[in-house]
């Protein structure tokens, strides 16, 4: 696994988790 797709896949995660809780907790954001 090389580095570059450990930094998207981070990103890619990183970017479900928001949208989730930005779902989840709207008044928040």
């Amino acid at each position: 696994m090389s580095a570059v797709n450990a930094t998207g896949l981070v990103v890619v995660v990183a970017l479900v988790i928001f949208m989730v809780a930005a779902l989840l907790f709207p008044e928040r954001f």
